[in-house]
C-alpha cells in the first residue's frame, strides 16, 4: 500500500515534458519563419561556438540568445516584506559577476534585447541564417521594473523570516518540493520556480504545481 501512495504522490511531480513548447508562445518558428528543427535554437544551441559577450565564458544550459545589458531592475518592497529582513538582491547587480536562470529570461522579456538577436544564427529551411535584432517581445509580456512584480532573486530556503510571513518551508536548497519539480537555484527563488518556459500546456507556462483547494497555485508557498 505504501508503494502505491507514494506512486500516486509523485505522479504529479513529473515535469512539464519539453515536446509541449511545441505550438505555444515560446515555439517561435511562425513568428521569425524558422525551420521546424530549430525549435531549440532560438534560445540553445548544441554546439555553441561563440563566448557569451557577457558575461564572458560560454554560460549555462548552451544558451545562444544574448544576454541584456541593462543594468539595473529594482527590487520588490512592501512594508511587510521589509521588516523580514531578506537579503533580496536587484538582479542587474549580479550581470558583472554572473548571473541567473531569472536574467536568461529577461534577456528577451525586458524588452531591450531583440528575440531573434542569438550568438551563433538560426537557419531558415533553406540554411540561411534568419534576420536578426528585428523583433522584440510585445509589450503585453515585458518586464521592466523589478519592483512590482513577485520578489525574485532573494534566499527561499533556510530563512529565518519564513515563519513570520506565513510561508511554507521548502524541502531543500535546490526545490521547493523536493523532487525537483518547482526548483529554486542556490536556495533562492528565481522566475524559473514559478514558470517553466517550455510549459506550453499552460498559458502562463507554470510549473506543475500540484492542485490546491483555493484553485491558486500560490496557496503551494503561502499558507
Amino acid at each position: 500500500m505504501l508503494i502505491i501512495v507514494v506512486a500516486t504522490s509523485m505522479s504529479f511531480a513529473a515535469r512539464p515534458s519539453k515536446n509541449l513548447i511545441v505550438n505555444s508562445l515560446h515555439d517561435l518558428r511562425s513568428t521569425l519563419n524558422g525551420a521546424s528543427y530549430t525549435v531549440c535554437n532560438f534560445c540553445h544551441i548544441a554546439h555553441k561556438n561563440v563566448a557569451d559577450t557577457y558575461p564572458s565564458f560560454i554560460g549555462p544550459l548552451l544558451w545562444n540568445h544574448t544576454l541584456s545589458a541593462k543594468t539595473t531592475y529594482g527590487v520588490y518592497s512592501s512594508g511587510t516584506f521589509a521588516a523580514y529582513g531578506t537579503d533580496i538582491t536587484d538582479l542587474g547587480t549580479l550581470n558583472g559577476a554572473g548571473y541567473t536562470t531569472s536574467n536568461l529570461c529577461l534577456s528577451c522579456h525586458d524588452g531591450t534585447v531583440a528575440v531573434n538577436s542569438w550568438y551563433v544564427a538560426v537557419l531558415d529551411p533553406s540554411g540561411n541564417p534568419l534576420p536578426q535584432g528585428s523583433y522584440f517581445v510585445p509589450n503585453l509580456y515585458r518586464v521592466t521594473d523589478m519592483k512590482n512584480t513577485h520578489p525574485v532573486n532573494f534566499t527561499y530556503y533556510n530563512a529565518a523570516w519564513l515563519a513570520a510571513a506565513g510561508v511554507l518551508a521548502p524541502a531543500n536548497s535546490s526545490s521547493v518540493d523536493g523532487a525537483g519539480v518547482i526548483p529554486l537555484e542556490n536556495g533562492k527563488m528565481q522566475c524559473w520556480t514559478c514558470h517553466d518556459a517550455h510549459n506550453g500546456a499552460s498559458s502562463i507556462f507554470e510549473q506543475n504545481f500540484p492542485t490546491q483547494a483555493s484553485g491558486s497555485f500560490c496557496t503551494y508557498c503561502h499558507t
